[in-house]
């Protein structure tokens, strides 16, 4: 059976699996993979109210990235062999270089470490 949105004020307040004739007489629509408790229907479309916006989610992809970053950050120390440095370097010019990527900041292609 499939699952069906309970709505009320044009948000989900329950999801539920029914029959699809009872799910009719209920006036309870049918519920997209994507879409869960909270998302609002605007009448065509399924909006997640919780998604981040570009701006906040370029921010915490930044964070991630200067996270992978700092973790790398003892491959540069003086005391490194430059073979170290070397085999590290392209990896953390990726990291820095992930917000320029084409899809940033919904699509990104993490670099992999050596």
């Amino acid at each position: 059976m499939p699952n069906y949105a309970i709505i009320e004020s044009n948000k989900i307040v329950n999801v539920v699996v029914a029959e699809p004739d009872y799910a009719a007489q209920q006036g309870w629509l049918p519920l997209p993979e994507n879409a869960g408790i909270g998302f609002v229907f605007d009448g065509a479309n399924w909006v997640n109210p919780n998604k981040p916006s570009p701006e906040e989610l370029a921010a915490a992809i930044r964070v991630q990235r200067d996270l992978l970053l700092a973790a790398t950050d003892w491959t540069q120390a003086a005391d490194v062999p430059q073979a170290t440095k070397d085999k590290w370097a392209p990896y953390r010019q990726a990291l820095r270089d992930v917000p320029q990527q084409a899809g940033f900041p919904e699509n990104i292609v993490w670099p992999s470490k050596p």
